[in-house]
């Protein structure tokens, strides 16, 4: 069998995890987690995926304090990690991108868009 990248996609919207999942996963290894604790439980439990996408409005342990976690940890610090949100104003996007997201995106999204922007941030 092919060897598929592997994606961790994190939101606590059932409904977008399920969008995500039929738009990623004939083309990706997908895995899910419903907010920023249970994604680095995953992490610090061994899993190194090829790109994390994650929402910010989530509870416990939010998107961008995820964003910060991930890059304080030299395991998955070059790990491509693209935001999947509604909070789409300038000043949140520029802050994600300053704390080490590398692309962002906002809801209401087109499937193909978050396809596009996996494959850019694996070909970087």
């Amino acid at each position: 069998m092919e060897n598929r990248y592997q994606i961790l996609h994190v939101d606590d919207d059932i409904y977008i995890r399920k969008i995500v999942q039929l738009a990623l996963s004939k083309e990706f290894k997908l895995s899910s987690c419903t907010n920023g604790m249970e994604a680095m439980t995953w992490l610090e439990d061994g899993n190194l995926p090829d790109v994390i996408i994650t929402d910010l409005l989530m509870p416990q342990l939010n998107g961008q304090q995820l964003i910060k976690l991930i890059r304080k940890n030299s395991a998955f610090e070059n790990v491509p990690i693209i935001v999947l949100s509604s909070l789409e104003d300038g000043a949140t996007k520029t802050s994600c991108l300053e704390q080490g997201a590398n692309d962002f995106i906002s809801k209401p999204f087109n499937p193909r868009e978050i396809k596009v922007k996996i494959n850019a941030a694996l070909h970087r």
